[in-house]
Parts: C-alpha cells; structure tokens; sequence
C-alpha cells in the first residue's frame, strides 16, 4: 500500500510504502519513508549576497519626531530591513536620520526637526530622513502624493525626480497630480527656489509650477570645475577644454577644437574635432522652433502625375 500526502508549504511529499512479506513466522511488515522538498533551496548567483536598500542611507546623527495622525503609516528605523507600524497607542516615534516613512492611502504622517521645520505627507509616502551633517536635504521624497512643507532657509528637501527645495519660512504645497508631473505652489511670503537640474526656477508668492518627472532624473547637475560660462537668450552654455566660439545670430555656436566637456539646456555634448553645435532659445513670441519650409513646385507632389485641373 503505498500512501501519499502533500503540504502546501514547500510542497513537502511523503510516500510510505508497507510491504507484506510472508514468512514462516507469519507476516512481517516494513515501512519505507522518503521526504522530498519540492521545488528545492534556490541557489544564490552571488556569494556573499549583495547589500539591500537599508545599507543606502546609513544611520545619522540628527534626530527627529514622527507623529502619525490617520493609519495606515508604517516606519523602519536606519539600518534594518523591516518595518512596523506606528499603532493608535504608540502613535509617535524619535527616528534618527537614515530611517524610511511609509504611508498609504489615508495615511497622514508629520515630520518635526529640531530646527522648527516640519513637513506633513498625507496618502501614498515613500521618504527618507536625511542627514545634512552628509551634506543630504532634511527629507528624500520617493514617492508622494500630498505634502505641505515648511522648512527654514538653511533647510532643503529633495522633491521627486530628485529636484531640490529651498525656502525662507512659510508653507510650500507639493502635489503630483499626474504620472509625469509635480507640482510646487509657493504659499510663503517671500521667494522659494528649486535647483532643477542645470537651471534655478525663483517662485514669487502665489506662483506655481508644474516639473517635469524625467526618466533620467532632475537632480542638479554638478558644475564643472574651471568652465567658462557663455550667456546665451536667456541661457547659458558651460564650456571646459579647447572649444571655440563662432559668431551665430541664431544661438550659441560652439566648434570643437580638441578636447572638451560642453553642457547647456540640459544636455552634455560631446563633439567630434571639427564638429559644431548651437544652442537656440525657444522664440518669446511663441513662434516654432523649426525654420520655415519652402513650398515645393506646382506639381512636384504628384510624382510625374499631372496635377488636378483648377476651374475658374
């Protein structure tokens, strides 16, 4: 008689086997057990195992309070790989930097520095506390939904895509309406500034501005040491190397000599000797980038057709 179980939990398969063997004595009764995991231990392709995400953001000094006020908010503390969640009677925390906030939807979690900053998430949050002692902003935005900030002028927060937001005092409003853009309304009483990759955006109160989410990120790019500047219609190009400058009414125009690192619109540009860029503003008016096209022949569209008969 052969018996068979199966356990859902690893799928462990037990087979017993009784054989009756007739003797002399009478019968004799042996039973034969084999357990088998099935499928078998998953074999790791690196030894040891690469670090995981805690070891991204590494424990700091500074320490702040993490206050839920609506569920579900979840928080893991600097350095581990797990994370709990902050309960109706144990509602407030002191986290040190380095450790993530986690929300969903519903969820309302406020952030307060020791400084007077603060910094409410409502709905779906993914963030980082920072640690400016590193040089990092007070709070790293993965994910976000909702956030009213408000944060002194030698504080920053890195918004999503990696932009960073500096601010005098007063309250920043940031939103991500759609997939592809955040927005930043400016609800202080003086100027705030966002460091968008090669370019400073200055919001005036009241003023709002909606950013693009790039695929290759707005984090502000690094100046070049030892570039030279060259203004362009309300743009400039940063130039390092043996890169001479052409007389072009259009633009700025760049010819490569040798050697070079150009950035400017947002873009690196690295030329071939010999080779040529410009860089053009878009027109004030409005009007397409793109230079006028000439009209073709009467007839140069029918391909050796004659052309329509117009009657008058």
């Amino acid at each position: 008689m052969i018996l068979s179980k199966l356990r859902t939990a690893g799928l462990l398969v037990t087979l017993g086997l009784f054989v009756g063997l007739q003797s002399c004595g009478g019968t004799i009764r042996v039973r034969y057990d084999k357990s088998q995991r099935w499928p078998g231990p998953m074999e790791a392709e690196t030894d040891p195992l690469p670090p995981g995400d805690e070891s991204m953001y590494p424990p700091g000094p500074e320490e702040i309070v993490v206050i839920r006020h609506a569920d579900p908010v979840h928080v893991r503390p600097a350095g581990t790989p797990g994370h709990y969640a902050l309960t109706f009677y144990d509602r407030g925390r002191r986290m040190n930097a380095g450790s993530w906030i986690y929300a969903k939807q519903g969820g309302r979690v406020e952030l307060i520095w020791p400084s007077g900053s603060s910094i409410n998430l409502n709905n779906q949050t993914t963030a980082v506390i920072g640690s400016p002692s590193r040089g990092e902003p007070l709070l790293i935005l993965w994910e976000l939904d909702y956030a009213r900030i408000e944060i002194g002028p030698e504080d920053s927060v890195q918004l999503l895509g990696g932009a960073v937001l500096r601010s005098n005092g007063g309250t920043v409003i940031v939103e991500h309406p759609k997939r592809e853009i955040e927005r930043v309304r400016n609800q202080t009483k003086g100027e705030i500034r966002i460091d968008y990759r090669d370019e400073v955006f200055v919001l005036d109160p009241g003023q709002v501005i909606d950013l693009p989410l790039l695929s290759t990120g707005s984090e502000p790019l690094a100046v070049i040491p030892g570039a030279r500047s060259i203004a362009g219609d309300g743009f400039q190009v940063d130039v390092l190397g043996r890169v001479s400058v052409v007389d072009d009414e259009r633009g700025v125009r760049l010819h490569a000599d040798g050697e070079h690192q150009i950035r400017g619109l947002g873009v690196r540009v690295r030329l071939l000797e010999g080779e040529e860029v410009i860089f053009e503003a878009l027109g004030a008016s409005g009007e397409s980038w793109n230079p006028p096209v000439k009209p073709l022949p009467r007839g140069a569209l029918y391909k050796g057709q004659e052309p329509p008969v117009e009657h008058h």
